[in-house]
């Protein structure tokens, strides 16, 4: 600036005079110019400084944020895991609530069920106890039953068995009606109290023969006859002709029956039919045929008849009297509308009718007064003691 202004003055004589003042211009100005330049550049060095300055904390602040941001975001996180913490915090008490109370409810299930065993306990043993008791007072009786049959006399013993004997032979004619086995079982008692040798049992004994008489005026049913009949009976029956026809039925012949041999007019009528016998077959039917069965139904239709009479005997050796003669009636019906009326059929039927009218049973007396007087032993032999 100094030489700009040294320039502009060299050019003119006028700018010569004003040489010192020129100079002393310059001079000032040029000090002021660099005075001002340093003072700008102070203040620019400043501005930069503090520019400078203003960015370092800037950035610094930045930072401090950021990191105040990232502690922040992590007590964010801190402060979601712990509230995720608490929830399974509390659901774990939840579940720890939930296993005492099933544990508390389990301890009074297992309280409950050792009261109960307990009690089962008690009432099994007390029952035990009953058990024994009765067990040793059972005992106790069949010792002195033992004793008192050890301490017995062969007498004694006799007594007994005729006890026994009596007790079968009223068994045997109330419950199955064998009035003979009754009178063995009689007749056998009487022979042990015979043997006996007790005064005390004559009563008995001629009771027993009274009982016995009695039982040989009973008049005992043929059973194995009626049996023996009933098969005779079922083997005639499969003789018998069905009444309906069936492929291969034989056809009875009789014919010339009703003819006078000796009239000379109707000999050659009877030559021909004694010539036809055995071939040709006239026989009035009374009911019409209804039907023509087969050979089937009619081997059914006898062996129905053999199954009835077989039912029969069933029920003859069980002594079901009823049964018996509704099992005779059905037979006989059967033979009825099932053959052919002919001698045969009307020979089974008069046997089935005999046979309905016999007796299974027959009236048996009462032989338990026997019985029932030695069993009262003790009161004869007193009876007998005081005879004496």
């Amino acid at each position: 600036m100094a030489e700009e202004i040294q320039e502009k003055a060299e050019p003119g004589s006028e700018n010569k005079a004003l040489g010192p003042v020129a100079k002393g211009v310059e001079g000032s100005l040029t000090k002021s110019t660099w005075l001002g330049v340093f003072n700008l550049f102070l203040i620019f060095s400043l501005v930069g400084i503090g520019f400078y300055l203003s960015e370092l904390l800037r950035d610094d602040l930045k930072n401090l944020t950021d990191e105040v941001h990232k502690e922040d975001l992590q007590l964010i996180e801190i402060s979601g895991q712990m509230t995720e913490y608490q929830k399974q915090l509390a659901a774990i008490q939840s579940q720890f609530a939930t296993i005492q109370m099933q544990f508390s409810t389990m301890e009074s299930d297992i309280s409950n069920k050792d009261q109960v065993v307990n009690q089962a306990l008690e009432n099994f043993s007390g029952l035990n106890d009953e058990k024994l008791a009765a067990n040793k007072k059972e005992l106790s009786i069949s010792i002195e039953q033992i004793k008192r049959q050890l301490g017995k006399t062969r007498g004694d013993w006799l007594i007994a068995d005729a006890e026994y004997l009596l007790t079968v032979a009223n068994q045997r004619l109330h419950l199955v009606g064998d009035v003979n086995a009754a009178i063995k079982a009689l007749t056998a008692a009487d022979q042990r109290l015979r043997e006996s040798g007790s005064g005390s049992v004559f009563k008995v004994r001629e009771e027993i023969a009274e009982e016995i008489s009695l039982l040989k005026n009973v008049q005992v049913p043929d059973i194995v006859g009626i049996f023996s009949k009933l098969k005779l009976i079922s083997k005639a029956s499969q003789d018998l002709t069905i009444r309906l026809p069936y492929p291969g039925k034989e056809i009875a012949v009789e014919l010339g029956s009703n003819i006078d041999a000796d009239d000379d007019t109707n000999q050659w009528l009877s030559d021909l039919l004694g010539d036809l016998h055995g071939l040709v077959s006239i026989r009035r039917v009374e009911q019409p045929v209804r039907a023509i069965i087969s050979h089937e139904d009619a081997h059914f239709i006898r062996q129905q008849l053999k199954l009835k009479i077989e039912v029969a005997m069933l029920s003859l050796l069980q002594h079901q009297d009823d049964l018996f003669k509704q099992d005779l009636e059905e037979s006989k019906l059967w033979v009825n509308n099932n053959f052919e009326a002919n001698e045969q059929s009307e020979q089974v039927i008069l046997d089935i009718k005999e046979l309905q009218n016999t007796p299974l049973h027959s009236d048996v007396p009462d032989v338990s007064k026997s019985l029932t007087m030695l069993r009262n032993i003790s009161k004869l032999r007193v009876e007998a003691d005081k005879a004496l």
